[in-house]
Parts: C-alpha cells; sequence; structure tokens
C-alpha cells in the first residue's frame, strides 16, 4: 500500500523547516562551541521534558555564554563598549541559545549566523580601530519578528504559498538599529495572517511558552516573546495591530511597548494584503528590562524616520516634559471590561498593584490619586474594529490559503471566516464603519477626560497565557488599537495555586459565552509557573507618558 501523495502546502512546509534547520546548523559551524561538543544544538533533551524549560540554558551553554545571556542588557552594553565581552562573544551566546531554543519552543524562523558574525567582528575591529563605539547599540545582538523585512530574505507571512518569497527591501527600522549598532542573529515566527494571539501556522506549526509548554507564547509576536523569555533574546521588535506586542509579552513577563500609529516607521514592513488602512498597525520594540525599551526607541526617533517615512509624525522622543511641574497623577484602574472578567491570577495582581500604589500614595514629589474605571461599551469596540480588520471579508487573505489547499486553522477561522462581524463591505459599508470608529474614538475622549485621570492600568488579557488553540479574547489590547492609544505591558508576579483559587461557580454569573469559557477553563494547576503582566494606557500620541508613567508604578512596586 503506497503513501497518501503530500499535498503542496505540506511539501511547501517542510521546505520551510528544512531551510530553517540548515541555518541551525550553519550556527554550529560560523558559531561553534567545541568545548562542550556544540550541547546546544547536539546534546539530548531531558525525557520527558519539564513544562518549565527556562532552567536548561543553565545546562546546554557554557557558563560564559550563561553569564552573558544573564547579564542585564545595559550592563551588556557597557561590557561590550569596555571591551570586557567582545560582540562576537555576545553573539554567540545569543545565537547558541537561539538554537536552544527552537528545538524547546519551536519559535524561530530564520538564524542569521553569517549576517550576524560580520556584523559582530566589524563591530569588535571598529571598537579597537578607533577606540569608541559605533552607536548606543554597539554589539547588541538583537531579534526580529519574521515580517520585518531584511533584503534578501524571506517573508512568507506563515503562509505556505509564500515560503520562496523574498522581500526586495529592508525596513527604515532595521537600518537605523543596525546603524546604531545592534546585530541580528534570528528571525521569529508568528501565526497564520499575524492575525491570531498566539503563534501557530501551518507552515511551522506550534510556538511554545518557556514557562509552561502546555501554554501559549502569545501572537502575533510570540515568537519573539518566547525568545525573551527564555533569555535566548534580550531585545526584539514586533508588531502590533490587535495585541501583537502587548498579548505575547504578557505571556512572558517581558516588556512591550506598543507606541502610537505612525510614531515608529512600520509602513515597509512585509505584509501579503496591502492598501487597507481603516485599522494601521505599528511597531515597537519587546525586552527584558523597561530600560533597554526605551533605549532603543530613543535611539529610532534620534534617527529622525520621519525624514524617510513621510507619514511619520515628527516628534523627537522627549520624555522630561512629561512630569515636570506635576504635583498629582490620577490613575485609572479598568478590573473588568464588562465583556470579559479576568482570570484570578489577573484580578489579584491588579488588586495588589492598586493597593500599593493607594498604600505608596507619594513617589517622590507626586501625590497619586488612585480611582476606579468604567470601561465604555467595550464590546462595541470589538464590533467595530473586527469588521474592519478584513474589509473585502477575508478573500484576499484566504485566496493564499486556497492556492496550495492550506487549511484554515482554528484560531483563524475564529477571526475571520466564522466572525459574525466580518463581511465584504460596500463603499458605503466603509463609510460607515469608519463614521463610527471616528464616532466612537471621540466619545471615548469624552469619556477619559470626564473620569479625569492621566494613565490607566488594565489587564493585558484576561488571563495568563492560556492553553494551545484557546486564545479568542483580543478586548483588553483590540481596545486601545481601535482608539489609538499607546500601551506598555510590564511583569508583575506569576500564577499561584494557592493564591489563585477558582471563583465560586455558585457565586458566579458569566457575562457571555465566551466570559463562561474563559471561566470554566481556569484552574491554577493548568497555568503553573505562567508569568502575569498588566499594562499602562494613555491617550493618542502619549507615548512618552506610558514609559515615565510606568516608572512611577515601578518605583512603588520595586519599594
Amino acid at each position: 500500500m503506497t503513501a497518501p501523495e503530500k499535498a503542496q502546502w505540506q511539501i511547501n512546509a517542510e521546505k520551510a523547516q528544512a531551510y530553517r534547520d540548515a541555518s541551525m546548523q550553519e550556527v554550529a559551524k560560523l558559531f561553534p562551541s567545541p568545548e562542550d561538543g556544540n550541547k546546544f544544538l547536539t546534546g539530548a533533551l531531558p525525557d520527558p521534558l519539564p513544562t518549565n524549560v527556562t532552567p536548561l540554558t543553565k545546562d546546554y551553554l557554557t557558563p560564559l555564554d550563561y553569564a552573558i545571556i544573564e547579564t542585564d542588557p545595559l550592563v551588556l552594553l557597557e561590557e561590550l563598549a569596555s571591551k570586557k565581552v567582545s560582540a562576537v562573544q555576545a553573539a554567540g551566546a545569543y545565537i547558541r541559545a537561539g538554537v536552544l531554543g527552537q528545538r524547546l519552543l519551536n519559535n524561530v524562523t530564520e538564524f542569521l549566523p553569517a549576517m550576524a558574525l560580520e556584523r559582530a567582528q566589524f563591530l569588535d575591529d571598529y571598537l579597537a580601530k578607533n577606540g569608541k563605539t559605533i552607536g548606543p547599540l554597539h554589539g547588541l545582538p538583537f531579534s526580529l519578528k519574521d515580517h520585518i523585512a531584511l533584503k534578501g530574505h524571506r517573508n512568507n507571512y506563515s503562509l505556505t504559498a509564500l515560503v520562496d518569497n523574498v522581500t526586495d527591501h529592508t525596513c527604515v527600522i532595521v537600518d537605523i538599529v543596525k546603524n546604531a549598532g545592534a546585530v541580528f542573529y534570528q528571525r521569529t515566527v508568528q501565526p497564520q495572517f499575524l492575525m491570531h494571539l498566539e503563534s501557530s501556522s501551518n507552515v511551522y506549526g506550534v510556538a511554545k511558552n518557556p514557562f509552561n509548554t502546555t501554554l501559549t507564547c502569545g501572537g502575533s509576536s510570540g515568537g519573539e516573546a518566547a525568545a525573551l523569555g527564555f533569555h535566548s533574546a534580550v531585545i526584539g521588535l514586533g508588531t502590533d495591530i490587535g495585541g501583537s506586542i502587548r498579548g505575547p509579552a504578557s505571556m512572558q513577563g517581558v516588556y512591550g511597548f506598543k507606541p502610537s500609529v505612525n510614531r515608529l516607521p512600520s509602513g515597509d514592513v512585509y505584509n501579503a494584503v496591502t492598501g487597507s488602512e481603516s485599522i494601521l498597525g505599528t511597531i515597537g520594540p519587546m525586552g527584558r528590562t523597561l530600560a533597554i525599551v526605551e533605549l532603543v526607541t530613543k535611539v529610532i526617533l534620534d534617527a529622525r524616520p520621519w525624514k524617510a517615512r513621510p507619514e511619520l509624525i515628527a516628534k523627537p522622543w522627549a520624555p522630561e516634559a512629561v512630569l515636570a511641574g506635576k504635583k498629582t497623577v490620577r490613575v485609572g484602574v479598568l478590573h473588568s471590561d464588562g465583556v470579559v472578567n479576568p482570570q484570578p491570577p489577573v484580578a489579584r495582581a491588579l488588586k495588589e498593584v492598586e493597593a500599593k500604589l493607594k498604600a505608596a500614595g507619594v513617589v517622590g514629589d507626586i501625590e497619586l490619586e488612585i480611582v476606579p474605571f468604567t470601561p465604555y461599551k467595550h464590546d462595541e469596540a470589538w464590533r467595530i474594529i473586527s469588521s474592519l480588520y478584513f474589509e473585502d471579508g477575508g478573500a484576499a487573505s484566504i485566496a493564499f490559503l486556497r492556492k496550495t489547499g492550506e487549511p484554515d486553522m482554528e484560531l483563524t477561522k475564529f477571526i475571520m471566516t466564522e466572525n459574525e462581524n466580518v463581511r465584504p463591505l460596500s463603499l458605503e459599508d466603509l463609510w460607515g464603519l469608519n463614521r463610527e470608529k471616528h464616532a466612537y474614538r471621540n466619545a471615548y475622549n469624552t469619556h477619559w477626560a470626564a473620569s479625569g485621570i492621566d494613565f490607566l492600568i488594565s489587564p493585558a488579557g484576561p488571563g495568563a497565557a492560556q492553553p494551545h488553540g484557546t486564545t479568542r479574547y483580543w478586548g483588553y489590547t483590540s481596545q486601545w488599537n481601535l482608539l489609538d492609544y499607546p500601551g506598555v505591558v510590564f511583569p508583575v508576579t506569576t500564577v499561584d495555586a494557592e493564591k489563585d483559587l477558582p471563583f465560586s461557580a455558585a457565586d458566579y454569573t458569566p457575562l457571555n459565552a465566551t466570559d463562561k469559557d474563559y471561566f470554566e477553563r481556569y484552574t491554577p494547576e493548568v497555568y503553573a509557573d505562567a508569568p502575569i503582566a498588566l499594562q499602562i494606557v494613555a491617550q493618542h500620541s502619549e507615548d512618552e507618558e506610558v514609559i515615565e508613567y510606568l516608572k512611577l508604578v515601578e518605583q512603588v512596586l520595586a519599594n
């Protein structure tokens, strides 16, 4: 009996995976670790694997590599500048950690050993010759989400029809961070069409959360977040049109910054379907510390990217003015959006942060006033934004699947083909929904002003990272995409089986079917070791504000 013939989509997927696997072998050739026999690549993994694989870096990397990847990013920059660590050593440590991460998490599309080695050696030679660094990111290993274009490299949008697609340009933002000294060494996975809050595709399969591999790493910038959580990355770039930076960052307990649209240059990333401008995405840094996220943001804006991308806001990074002269900061706390209530760990994190801010009362010379915030029609926001994501009803996107017979993934069906809000829009429909969008934005601004708050602390999602295939609520992040409010995610705690007991079924009345689903699936054992994060939100264009307000919050939490 002959084996069934493979479908074209399966052949294409195997081709993409083989390309990635070949790049792993190139790492061993260009960045070998002969003192331990390339254990990062060839060492047998534990059987069975622990669900929390983060401790394995210490076992599978050399002591020097482990020390480098555990170094604070600003300290690493100092060590690179002082020649305590070379750029080649730093790149080697991170790319080897990246290969180990790929073996455990399935979170990488391509390693870039030749590019990394050439650039790192150039930077070491430059420093030796000139006695100074090339820029503020000199030698810093830098990870990239796959659809952020590199000239001459594949951009497949996680679609099997596009596995041979090669882009003809490099994104402006990539050139900026490279010129500041960054060393690119890996590109990371994203979901089918980049429209899941998980990172699953028919091209690469399912990417996992390093703290609990039975849970998702999030999406669409989930590969980046998984690398940050595993410490196979220290800083990277992601994109966000509905939560794609903030959701994954929260699920790995790292920092993710979604600026306002057109603050940072995102207009030249690779998209399979272009021309729709009702809902625009944005690009931003994801990192292990707030300081490195802010430094990268400043580096990008110091390069005046609006000179290269005219759609951008011509506004340098200016955080100094945010708190100048302020005596009181009014902090709103959103305990629920009224659509899906947070699961117990997120509810606890909100209460703990709120209590600490109230107990502190002041930070330095600034008084903190904490007030509850009432959500304003967040269900309407989801109806509007999910209608406008696919102006053609998803026809152009689905056509890519039909080219190779690629199946629709379940989360694609959820957001696109089974979403009651998605339909082909006539010109009249499109105009009408955009009128609703602008009316909603104006109404929300009025609602915000009436509350008198300077910023909002909100969940970044209804819970921690969810079991694979179940992340079907975007509202805690997509809300702010519709409004074009900036947000930054920050880590708070982890799931605690003793503190985070399920809510009593006798006392809980679900708000709707989605809320019921999140309520019923929660048991603390399922979410063991999962990080919990929250987000800071401010109004449109208040990008510096969210960073500065988070600094205030973290001063309180640190004490």
